[in-house]
């Protein structure tokens, strides 16, 4: 069912709509969970170049609604669509304005998915949660979406092939400090190690020698930490990463919960998963008991007040959970590892 050649009106016209208003031109990314997450739409394999999902009856059923979906909506295009074993995905354009909302539409596929799904015997809910929706809302998301939804199967059998670097682990204790972490915990015994902290303010210029001498290092076998907070730090991280050298990333807010819905299957996303699947990467994210030791306070705060003095303000104390203090506290935390 999926499009390659992908011809959308301008971004504009794809801009957020409120709930229950969706019958407008937008493009939504669908994703529909099989009850208790059973393996219930396929079986994912390897034909020996890439991965592959063997549909059952009830995946297959899932296509035919596909189908179904659009002779009963042309005003709808699918972009993409992928089932896998779980879970079924779907990107959705509404070309014009329908009768009916996006919503309303993607309830009456799921009931024509659980109607084929009775026809073949299968007796119990085929769902056991609403869908959940990502809507089109800035430029460059319509290709992450697609290229997410393509290359599922692939990303799921890396991570069968490689488990323990998926593994979300609480209570990683570096430096006396509490993480939450995944990836290639060997990288925190690596020898070598470099933080890349750059202002906000850097110069273009700054920023290029800045990267030449982190990469000269990597190449020499250093491990670079980074909280990837700036647009320096985030294209020398890139960089990084694109050239194949370790990666230590420092985050802020970037796992679910501790028993959140999402922990079993968090995974992370993106170009990060790549990295990750090749042992190249480590993400970590401090506790918030890590923000309250005292030498990381002492140290954030002596940052912070000389900041202040070099634009000669008068310091003023900020709030411990301040977005402010806390960016500052992850490259004060990222220096203590580095430095240990």
């Amino acid at each position: 069912m999926t499009n390659d050649n992908i011809n959308t009106p301008s971004y504009e016209t794809f801009t957020w709509l409120g709930p229950g208003t969706w019958r407008k031109p937008c493009i939504v990314h669908v994703t529909m969970v099989a009850n208790a997450r059973q393996a219930l739409f396929g079986k994912l394999t390897h034909n020996g170049s890439e991965a592959v999902i063997e549909k059952t009856p009830i995946g297959w059923a899932l296509i035919s609604q596909q189908r179904r979906l659009l002779e009963l909506c042309p005003e709808i295009k699918i972009l993409a669509d992928k089932v896998m074993p779980d879970h079924h995905h779907m990107v959705l354009q509404v070309q014009r304005t329908m009768p009916r909302s996006i919503r309303q539409v993607v309830r009456g596929y799921m009931q024509g998915c659980k109607e084929g799904a009775r026809k073949l015997g299968f007796a119990e809910n085929l769902y056991d949660a609403p869908p959940f929706y990502r809507v089109l809302t800035h430029k460059g998301q319509l290709h992450a979406m697609i290229e997410y939804v393509k290359a599922n199967a692939e990303r799921a059998w890396q991570r069968r092939q490689n488990p323990d670097l998926f593994r979300m682990h609480r209570k990683t204790e570096v430096c006396g400090l509490q993480f939450t972490s995944m990836g290639n915990h060997f990288l925190l015994d690596w020898p070598e190690r470099q933080l890349v902290e750059m202002s906000r303010e850097a110069s273009v210029g700054q920023i290029e020698e800045r990267l030449q001498q982190v990469l000269a290092a990597a190449h020499n076998g250093a491990v670079t930490y980074t909280a990837a907070i700036s647009k320096g730090e985030q294209k020398i991280a890139r960089v990084v990463r694109e050239q194949g050298f370790p990666l230590v990333v420092l985050l802020n807010d970037g796992f679910p919960k501790d028993g959140s819905p999402h922990e079993r299957y968090y995974k992370p996303g993106g170009v990060y998963f790549e990295a990750c699947s090749r042992g190249k990467l480590l993400l970590m994210e401090p506790e918030g008991s890590a923000f309250l030791n005292p030498i990381v306070m002492a140290a954030t705060e002596d940052t912070l007040r000389r900041k202040a003095e070099a634009k000669h303000y008068s310091y003023r104390p900020i709030p411990v959970e301040s977005q402010r203090y806390r960016f500052v506290a992850l490259n004060e935390i990222g220096l203590l590892l580095v430095e240990r």
